[in-house]
């Protein structure tokens, strides 16, 4: 029979027990916060690399589809950069077909400009040569008797000038108030004596006063005379009788070169 000593025996459990708390509170409980510490960092980092896991999903998801988009959204673009360049090329051929336009038109302008320039040129050296040619056919068919009455005819009407028209008689006369007396004379030939004579008696009793002569030969003329006394030219010649219809001639070209309107 085995002779236990009860009091140790209790005295072994106490000691035991008092290990047991002891190596609970120091080292199994640490331990056991450990490891549910680490149990919940392992959680929170799966549960991490699981939202990344997620988030890398929904991106390469998103990519994808992007990806899928990319032809459809290049497509696009160039629909729109084409119809951009269309556009441009539009507006740019039009605004040269505009100053193509318009450059024309100045062109022509400036043609026919030139143009109605050279008309008119060759209108007035047509005129010039009809006028110039009806000169010297009438210096050789005009009879001494056309230039004779001529001369005839102005002397009469300087003669009567005091009865027809004393407004003018008044108003040679006083422009010769101070000027010296001179009376030009234009005439194609010489004057005979008896001409200049009478032309002087006339010209004389016009200005109330004796006048001095300055005849000038100018074969132009034709037949007939031109007189200057003060500020008044009485003219009864041929030739500035065919240099008038200069401008009725310069008309009737202009009406017969005008283009048809019908």
């Amino acid at each position: 029979m085995l002779d236990l000593d009860i009091g140790t025996i209790l005295w072994e459990i106490v000691n035991f027990l008092v290990l047991t708390v002891i190596l609970y509170f120091l080292v199994f409980k640490p331990m056991t916060k450990r490891a549910e510490t680490r149990a919940v960092e392992k959680a929170a980092t799966r549960a991490a690399l699981l939202a990344d896991r997620d988030a890398a999903a929904a991106k390469a998801a998103e990519l994808d589809e992007r990806l899928l988009n990319l032809d459809q959204e290049i497509e696009q673009i160039t629909d729109q950069a084409y119809e951009n360049s269309q556009i441009l090329q539009r507006d740019l051929l039009e605004a040269t077909r505009e100053e193509a336009n318009l450059i024309m038109m100045e062109a022509v302008s400036e043609a026919r400009k030139e143009q109605e320039v050279d008309i008119k040129r060759s209108q007035a050296e047509l005129v010039d040569t009809v006028i110039r040619i009806s000169n010297d056919t009438l210096l050789q068919v005009t009879p001494p008797g056309v230039h004779e009455g001529l001369l005839e005819e102005l002397n009469s009407t300087i003669w009567n000038m005091g009865k027809t028209d004393m407004r003018m008689v008044q108003g040679i006369r006083d422009s010769l108030v101070d000027r010296i007396p001179t009376v030009g004379i234009v005439v194609p030939r010489e004057l005979t004596n008896e001409q200049l004579m009478r032309l002087l008696n006339s010209l004389n009793a016009l200005a109330d006063k004796e006048v001095d002569l300055e005849i000038d030969i100018q074969p132009e003329l034709v037949a007939g005379i031109k007189v200057r006394i003060g500020d008044i030219v009485l003219d009864n010649s041929v030739g500035t009788h065919l240099n008038s219809l200069k401008d009725d001639i310069s008309r009737k070209l202009e009406t017969l070169a005008a283009p048809d309107n019908d």
